[in-house]
């Protein structure tokens, strides 16, 4: 008997693997947390100094049309795999997706990430961790820092615990200048990836830097981010490696800077600012306003990415699986599918043109100038805007880069082709050969199927979830309104092949990932 799962599956873009490319490069991600779009002196902030920044723009591209996702986890699971969080389950990734950096290690590289992990659900699940998911070593938090304290791992082990957000920062560039002075294999290209834990609140600089910025307790944080960043890069210069290393710097999404938030976080001192600024962009993170989702990348590689330019490209960091197999050289996985592009011809300067199109998680479609949301649209709960009619909105970002004059009634015709865009970016079916029996347990009264093995954790983001098979048996949906969905669940699913799904019930939707 066969199951069908009707699943939100992107549409691969297909580009070929460029021949002849320079030298196979080291790659630096210095990936930031929670950081806002103008929050450096080189995006327009008056305020905060950012001069080691500005140089590095100076010295390669600004990209201001990048996106990630709109909050921490599913953005550093869309950076590692290349694929939309609603391909790997919401918050966390599976252990079976694919990684750049596990193809990278094949392909001769030596891996290391330093950081904020954030994508096995927190918890020290070793096949979701990083030295299972590529990485040769890694030293940082497996989760956030939401109570001011962080548990750190190196590899596997768990060695320690810190209360000093001031440290943070630092401390996860000393680990990483270690790895460049003393861990790295000399004749090996490299990979280091730093997903600093800071701007994500609770926020804190050093002593050295407190109170020393215009910009408040946050701008203190981005001078002495600015500051480390210097650092590193100088040591690059120190091991004759910046000439040959591909630097890209970005954040994993906008800035909490919202009300409903700001006012009601507890654990800095009184008066602090403690959020980033999002310029001209409307709300901030886990919104899907540009906000949420634009934010700054410069990307340097000194005589191949060109320098002193600024990029008004759609660039994503979904690309960056794509792009660095093009130019690390290895393979994209082919047993599944991939939402990134290669990018190698925009980094190069070879050409302008970047991606036509851009996902918002369950929300929309950016195609060109135009942006469309659909009336449910989803916010996460700090970012929802009291108020906001749920109406298909479309704004044209190169007048009205702050999404305020709403266009969908004047041009029907555009909202039409980027509606049919989404459904054809969220929608494909998938059968897959799967029990002849099954139950969906919700903690609720009346709400069991016939038995069998399905579960998705149901207290994530999303998912639109279907099941019939050839009888009819458990065909149709199931119905619970709005608040009625217990905050924990768990509904396995229990289907060869199944990699991550989501899950509507009702007007709710949540996702939820494969438990092989």
């Amino acid at each position: 008997m066969k199951v069908v799962i009707s699943l939100f599956i992107a549409v691969l873009f297909a580009v070929p693997l460029l021949v002849g490319e320079p030298q196979r490069p080291n790659i630096l991600i210095i990936f930031t947390d929670d950081q806002g779009y103008a929050d450096l002196a080189c995006y327009g902030n008056k305020k905060n100094k950012t001069p080691r920044l500005d140089q590095l723009a100076r010295e390669g591209t600004r990209f201001t049309s990048f996106y990630s996702q709109t909050v921490c986890g599913p953005s550093r699971s869309a950076l590692l795999t290349g694929r939309q969080p609603i391909r790997s389950g919401g918050w966390g990734m599976p252990a079976s997706e694919i990684t750049w950096a596990e193809l990278a290690r094949k392909a001769g590289y030596q891996t290391a990430c330093i950081g904020k992990w954030d994508v096995s659900n927190r918890k020290p699940i070793v096949d979701r961790m990083p030295n299972a998911q590529g990485f040769d070593y890694y030293f940082g938090a497996l989760g956030a820092n939401d109570n001011g304290s962080v548990q750190f791992h190196e590899n596997n082990k768990a060695v320690g615990n810190s209360r000093d957000m001031g440290g943070l920062v630092r401390l996860y560039t000393e680990k990483s200048i270690d790895f460049l002075k003393k861990k790295r294999d000399p004749g090996k290209p490299f990979v280091l990836y730093l997903a600093h834990t800071m701007m994500h609140t609770i926020i804190d600089a050093s002593p050295a830097f407190r109170g020393k910025s215009e910009g408040g307790l946050y701008g203190d944080v981005v001078e002495e981010f600015d500051h480390e960043t210097g650092r590193l890069l100088d040591v690059l210069d120190e091991l004759d490696l910046s000439g040959n290393t591909l630097v890209i710097y970005t954040s994993d999404n906008g800035p909490w800077n919202q009300d409903k938030y700001t006012k009601r976080k507890k654990g800095h001192p009184k008066g602090s600012i403690f959020w980033g600024e999002a310029g001209p962009l409307r709300n901030g993170k886990g919104s899907p306003y540009e906000a949420g989702y634009r934010l700054p990348c410069i990307v340097r590689w000194p005589g191949k990415v060109p320098a002193k330019r600024t990029s008004d490209a759609i660039f994503a960091s979904i690309d960056f699986l794509p792009t660095f197999a093009a130019l690390c050289g290895f393979e994209t996985p082919d047993d599944r599918r991939i939402d990134g592009i290669n990018q190698t011809e925009l980094l190069l300067g070879k050409t302008e043109r970047g991606r036509e199109s851009f996902y918002f998680n369950r929300a929309g479609v950016r195609k060109g100038k135009w942006k469309y949301l659909r009336p449910d649209a989803h916010f996460h709960g700090y970012a929802v805007e009291d108020g906001r009619k749920k109406v298909d909105e479309l704004y044209d970002l190169e007048a009205d880069i702050g999404e305020r004059n709403n266009l969908a009634e004047k041009h029907p015709d555009i909202v039409s082709e980027l509606k049919k865009l989404t459904k054809e970016l969220e929608s494909k079916r998938v059968t897959v050969e799967g029990p002849t029996e099954f139950q969906i347990r919700l903690k609720e009264k009346g709400a069991e199927g016939p038995s069998g093995r399905i579960k998705v954790n149901s207290d994530r983001e999303s998912v639109m979830f279907e099941v019939s098979d050839e009888s009819g048996i458990g065909g149709g949906s199931i119905h619970l309104r709005s608040g009625q969905w217990p905050k924990k669940v768990l509904l396995r699913i229990h289907l060869p092949g199944l990699e991550g799904f989501e899950i509507k019930v009702g007007e709710e939707e949540f996702s939820g990932a494969y438990h092989g």
